[in-house]
């Protein structure tokens, strides 16, 4: 019993700091680049950032499911996390190159449509690690 509390509490940590660095990327970091910078220079430092930032919370997806496997306890809250860090896969090696193509070709439709792609996975990724947070909490 001791082993499963703190595997669980391992995975309800890992989730809340996934949670909290994708909360704080998007309402304080993104916000705060694009005040505090030239549009052209935010946009080029973000494209530099947005590679780290889809690969450590991939990884946070993957370390939260981690811990819930061996008590097969939570089989929805582990597909979730797994389909969270898949989409963190597809957001840097599809979405993140095909929108600095379009930015490069100044294809703005092209762009604001990947765009609008790329903010709807991370809101959908941010909902689902809130509910597995939510759900790990009870």
């Amino acid at each position: 019993m001791f082993g499963w509390i703190t595997l669980h509490v391992a995975a309800l940590l890992l989730a809340a700091a996934l949670f909290g660095g994708m909360l704080m990327f998007m309402a304080v970091f993104t916000p705060l680049v694009f005040r505090n910078l030239p549009a052209a220079t935010a946009g080029a430092f973000l494209r530099d950032v947005f590679p780290v930032y889809y690969r450590v919370c991939g990884v946070l997806a993957l370390l939260a499911a981690l811990p819930l496997v061996p008590a097969h306890a939570y089989p929805a809250e582990i597909a979730a996390l797994i389909v969270v860090a898949a989409g963190f896969v597809l957001a840097n090696r599809v979405l993140r190159p095909a929108l600095n193509r379009a930015r490069e070709e100044s294809r703005d439709p092209a762009f604001r449509r990947l765009h609008r792609l790329s903010v709807a996975l991370h809101l959908a990724q941010f909902v689902t690690v809130t509910a597995v947070l939510i759900r790990l909490a009870q």
